[in-house]
């Protein structure tokens, strides 16, 4: 069936006029794919700075709240020294 379109197209354009349509065709296809290669590396370069980020973020997160415990670890100490403190006190009184 594509075959008498395919041989009137050759007859009527010739060789060469067919072989540069099909040519820029490939080419346009190439570009394209080109085109969605630099983008997708674009993207994932985008991604990588941004997992980078907050890989960072994270870290920085996790040594604040590290610090965060030990504070709140130390509060507890004194409560509970003031506290025993203030119960020996009452207790000589």
């Amino acid at each position: 069936m594509d075959e008498p379109i395919l041989i009137a197209l050759i007859s009527a354009l010739g060789v060469k006029e067919i072989w540069n349509i099909i040519k820029k065709r490939m080419d346009q296809k190439e570009k394209k794919s080109q085109r969605d290669d630099n983008l997708s590396l674009k993207v994932i370069e985008e991604l990588k700075t941004k997992i980078t980020e907050l890989e960072d973020k994270i870290n920085i997160l996790i040594e604040e709240n590290t610090a965060l415990k030990i504070k709140v670890a130390r509060m507890e100490e004194r409560l509970i020294r003031n506290a025993k403190n203030k119960v020996k006190r009452n207790h000589k009184d």
